[in-house]
């Protein structure tokens, strides 16, 4: 049966439309690590909290600092991290150490390896620059101020900076629950597969994409290739409480493709069937029950990664509130017509103008070429050439290493 086929920018929309924007919850800051900020976050207290020295040395006073010639001063007890503030005598040295408190009075700190000590007393003969080696109360983070806006995805150095400006806790899209079916007779774990069946990659690599993302995942489910299966997976998953289920083959239009006859006996609204788009063109988008959004991947594994890259991680993008992902690299003046072709792309450091290299290799059962690409050049379907990242960087924490292909 032939089936209308959308363009894949069309398809990127329809996504984008039907996928609701997600609920927030109040979590630790501390446990927030990959979650995707829905409010933003407020310092709630000065960063450094107070004055505070940057240096292992000696407190100096302000009068002190700009003396001309020789001073002799008095080492003073010193002053360590977590003391209360002492008062600093006017002709007083005092030994200070980092993270403490500078004492009132201080022009600088000079650095211990600089300083010039006899028995009970500090020769100064050079002149400081008033505030050298100080932190200043504020200086990171003023109360109150806005240091983080919504949405954004918390990284660990994100934790530690909101840690340090008093945001024990932050408001965050909450996670998708997502179900994951793996339909196929022929398929097998690589741990147990006969030699005629083949070993499942579709079910780990989405998987891993997936929960990358920030979503919580299920186990993949082997499904056999019968509608009854499959419409029992189906209203498990739900059942289950799935926000999102993805399956990989079965979407096609082959006699044993029977992922659509199954969601439509399930009353399942399709959203589209089959898009102008090479590797990837049987993909299927679908909600089912109370809006629960489908995704039904092909079964090749190039294929697969392609809707999961961007028609999922679209879906994402929505449900955390994300605008959608830009290009890095457009070519306005290439445009193609035909369908759109995804193709497993690398950016060598020493090719000119960043043109991307199309790597050989690109059939859709074909996953080699994955190893050495760290990009996608998109071209055709009348629009733009376009480059992305093989990963989406605002959604996922993979990164791609530079080096040359093998």
């Amino acid at each position: 049966m032939t089936r209308q086929r959308i363009a894949f920018v069309d398809a990127l929309a329809t996504i984008r439309r039907t996928i609701p924007l997600g609920p927030c919850e109040r979590i630790l800051t501390a446990m927030a690590n990959g979650r995707v900020l829905a409010q933003a976050a407020v310092a709630q207290r000065d960063c450094p909290p107070f004055a505070m020295s940057a240096m292992d040395g000696y407190a100096i006073g302000e009068t002190m600092i700009s003396m001309p010639g020789e001073r002799r001063l008095s080492i003073g007890r010193a002053q360590f991290a977590g003391e209360p503030m002492r008062p600093l005598a006017l002709d007083e040295a005092r030994p200070i150490y980092t993270g403490a408190a500078v004492p009132v009075g201080t022009g600088a700190v000079l650095v211990q390896e600089h300083a010039r000590v006899t028995a009970d007393e500090l020769l100064l003969s050079e002149t400081l620059l008033a505030g050298a080696n100080i932190r200043h109360a504020g200086e990171d983070a003023r109360a109150g101020e806005t240091v983080l806006a919504a949405p954004t995805r918390l990284n660990p150095a994100m934790i530690g900076a909101l840690s340090a400006y008093g945001i024990a806790e932050v408001n965050v899209r909450r996670q998708r629950r997502v179900a994951i079916l793996v339909l196929g007779n022929e398929l097998a774990d690589s741990g147990s597969a006969a030699p005629d069946q083949v070993i499942d990659a579709n079910g780990p690599m989405v998987c891993a994409l997936v929960a990358d993302a920030g979503s919580m995942i299920t186990p993949p489910v082997r499904v056999p290739d019968e509608e009854r299966a499959i419409s029992a997976a189906l209203a498990a998953a739900l059942d289950a409480g799935a926000e999102m289920i993805v399956s990989t083959g079965g979407a096609s239009v082959g006699a044993r493709d029977l992922l659509r006859p199954a969601l439509e006996t399930a009353g399942a609204e399709i959203g589209f069937h089959g898009v102008h788009l090479r590797p990837g063109k049987p993909v299927l988008f679908a909600t089912i029950g109370k809006g629960v959004p489908i995704f039904g991947l092909p079964g090749n594994p190039a294929a697969a990664l392609v809707g999961a890259r961007f028609f999922i991680m679209g879906a994402l993008r929505a449900w955390y509130g994300l605008p959608p992902e830009l290009a890095t690299k457009i070519w306005p003046d290439r445009r193609q017509c035909g369908p759109t072709r995804v193709l497993k792309a690398c950016v060598r450091p020493d090719a000119p103008n960043g043109e991307p290299s199309v790597l050989p290799g690109q059939q859709s059962h074909r996953l080699r070429p994955l190893l050495d690409a760290d990009a996608w050049l998109i071209e055709g379907g009348d629009e733009p050439t376009r480059l992305f990242p093989l990963f989406d960087h605002l959604l996922l924490s993979t990164r791609t290493v530079d080096r040359e292909p093998t």
